[in-house]
């Protein structure tokens, strides 16, 4: 790390800020995950969840003669990350790391074959064999054909490099469904009637449960399984670009309402159908909803993933939640990242509801710190896996003090450490393990850490900054001493350098 930022308010100070550097003074090796219910995490689907296998696909048609980079590719030059379909890590990415110790991999261009010829492209390429492969492909159906490999083709892939045998204790994550929905409901197009799309969302589902109970058959035990996003609520279908959708018949509003409405159908056949006749052969699934589920007079039974963030959302950008919720098209930058996909803030506190419902744990929301609480501020970087940064602070006997370490879920910038992770060592250099109700590793906002203690003795408390797994990236680290007293002094180093005394 280098080239520490620090802004230190000691309570009774004077508001003088400090300063210093870090040498980083950690091992470059990925932080092992915690013991882990899972021995692996395998992710099948489409752009919500792809880690490159899209952009590798599309790299590979613009090689061939007489062809361009297919239009919507992932690249970098339009602010994608490592081929995602976003600004940083997916949800499925942080759910694996939390599991794996690292992000989802990629699997491009094992098992894609040429759709004209059906002839594999990589016919020498080594079977994949990591426990944290990603099959998932941008713009995939779950029965749709084309060059996309749907789930029927991700699923032959992925037989064809477990030799036919699945691992019983890995964690398949399964979100599929978008697109065929989007087929049927396009921004532009044709509008497929209802009974016809009842028709195809009814294969689809049958489908989906076809290939999982293959995957049962062949040894997979535990399923995460989400639900489908509102397709309609995507900018995209907002086709003049004028932030209002047009409410012509047959127009703008149509086309989303429609979309919402196939949205539904799709996911209630999944929860209704899939997930039970799943779970009654014999496997362990975990159903998480995305968008809202409704019962038949349309009242809210369950809160998907997206309405239960939008609070947050809402405090982070100051926007007035009803606002927010009303004119969400209006303010579609706080959600998405582009058109279509979701913003790697939004992953990452999606992500922290998935891997709190996989845990059955309480999905805890710290929000942070208020600006005017803070005594404390320093902000860094993890450049490698592995790294540790130390920042020490000496606290007194009997003193509360809370430290939150934030990263993409509070911050939402390009840059930013998807899943923070923060250790506290007292005077002897023993980690703190007892902390207040409702902090914890990830007790802030999504995967970011909230730390609430009252000092045992007084002394040298370490700060220890951190990734989870193999992640990178810039955090910020803010300290608030309840009812702080005047005339305390805060002492810090930063890394073993100087010490400095405020108050």
């Amino acid at each position: 790390m280098a080239g520490i930022r620090l802004s230190i308010t000691g309570a009774g100070s004077n508001g003088a800020p400090g300063n210093g550097n870090g040498n980083g003074g950690g091992k470059p090796s990925p932080t092992p995950p915690a013991t882990s219910r899972f021995s692996g995490v395998i992710t099948l689907g489409d752009s919500l969840i792809d880690a490159g296998n899209a952009l590798g696909l599309a790299e590979w048609y613009d090689g061939l003669p007489f062809q361009d980079l297919p239009e919507g590719a992932p690249t970098a030059e339009l602010g994608y990350f490592e081929g995602r379909f976003t600004n940083c890590y997916t949800y499925a990415d942080l759910v694996t790391n939390k599991y794996t110790g690292k992000p989802s991999q990629s699997i491009f261009p094992y098992g894609y074959e040429e759709p004209t010829f059906g002839i594999r492209i990589a016919p020498f390429e080594p079977e994949p064999k990591d426990n944290n492969l990603n099959w998932g492909y941008g713009g995939a159906q779950i029965r749709g054909g084309g060059p996309i490999p749907n789930l029927y083709d991700q699923t032959d892939a992925m037989r064809d490099a477990a030799d036919g045998k699945y691992d019983p204790g890995a964690l398949f994550l399964i979100t599929m469904g978008g697109n065929d929905v989007r087929e049927l409901a396009p921004a532009t197009g044709a509008v497929t009637d209802a009974a016809t799309a009842a028709t195809r969302l009814q294969k689809a589902a049958d489908a989906l449960l076809g290939e999982i109970g293959e995957m049962v058959a062949r040894g997979a035990s535990h399923f995460v399984i989400t639900g489908l996003p509102d397709v309609g609520l995507i900018p995209r279908y907002d086709t003049d670009f004028d932030g209002v959708l047009d409410p012509t018949p047959g127009s703008e509003l149509d086309r989303a309402r429609t979309a919402t409405q196939y949205s539904q159908i799709l996911d209630d056949l999944i929860r209704e159908q899939v997930v039970p006749a799943a779970r009654a052969l014999g496997a362990e699934v975990t159903y998480v909803p995305l968008a809202d589920v409704l019962d038949d007079q349309g009242n809210v039974i369950e809160q998907g993933a997206l309405d239960r963030i939008l609070p947050t959302l809402a405090d982070l950008h100051g926007i007035a939640l009803q606002d927010l919720q009303d004119n969400l098209l209006q303010y579609q930058d706080t959600v998405f990242f582009d058109r279509i996909h979701p913003t790697a803030q939004v992953h990452a506190l999606v992500g922290s509801l998935i891997h709190a419902t996989l845990e059955g744990m309480e999905w805890i929301e710290g929000r942070p710190l208020a600006s005017d609480a803070i005594d404390l501020s320093f902000a860094g970087s993890i450049d490698t896996a592995g790294e540790v940064d130390t920042f020490t602070v000496s606290l007194r006997r009997g003193d509360t003090w809370t430290f939150e370490m934030l990263g993409m879920s509070t911050l939402g910038i390009d840059g930013s450490l998807a899943d923070p992770l923060m250790e506290i060592l007292d005077p002897r250099g023993k980690a703190i393990s007892e902390f207040q109700p409702g902090s914890g590793e990830d007790s802030g906002l999504g995967f970011d850490a909230l730390l609430t203690f009252t000092a045992g003795r007084s002394g040298d408390y370490a700060i220890r900054a951190s990734a989870t797994g193999s992640l990178t990236g810039d955090y910020v680290i803010h300290g608030a001493m309840a009812e702080p007293v005047a005339g305390t002094s805060l002492r810090l180093f930063v890394n073993d350098s100087s010490l400095l005394t405020v108050g």
